[in-house]
């Protein structure tokens, strides 16, 4: 082989690693869904228009990874996240590996249908979350902002929700 298809072949051989690295990046195989980076990548190139949005927060991860270990509580995660949805809707990872988000590609009807789906595969598996869903208005907010409004207003949700139970006689 000459000097130049050895510099060709090895081109192509550290493009095809830089491919691999980016893959990993942007797949979180131990949730089997995307990464928020490749997330907000997705949401920058999308095109304009209204898309419903969920945030996801699983109820006692923390625990439940003390009681079954972390391996088994991602095996249960993703088997709950394996539910069918459209190609075109994005199911990513948020932050600490409790909070997913999921951008759909239909109404806020359809999109509480599949939360519905999803919440039964959860039981299934043990597992459950409290979930908002809202609009995001494509090109004309930033999607972070969209999410930390339902992050917000799940958590006030939360609170309201354990004040009402820790009140004298609400038991």
């Amino acid at each position: 082989m000459s000097k130049d298809a050895d510099t060709v072949t090895g081109l192509k051989d550290e493009i095809a690693e830089l491919k691999r690295r980016i893959q990993e990046l942007s797949w979180d195989s131990v949730f089997g869904m995307w990464t928020r980076t490749a997330f907000l990548q997705f949401c920058r190139v999308m095109p304009r228009g209204q898309r419903t949005v969920a945030f996801i927060d699983l109820d006692r991860i923390h625990d439940l990874n003390n009681q079954l270990g972390y391996a088994e509580v991602d095996r249960r995660v993703k088997a709950a996240f394996s539910i069918p949805l459209r190609k075109s809707d994005i199911v990513a990872r948020w932050y600490s590996g409790d909070e997913i988000v999921i951008l759909f590609d239909g109404d806020q009807h359809g999109a509480l249908m599949k939360i519905r789906g999803l919440e039964e595969s959860a039981a299934r598996e043990g597992l459950s979350f409290a979930f908002e869903i809202g609009t995001w208005q494509v090109g004309e907010s930033d999607i972070v902002d969209a999410v930390n409004a339902l992050s917000t207003a799940s958590m006030e949700k939360r609170g309201a929700a354990k004040e009402k139970h820790d009140e004298p006689g609400a038991r």
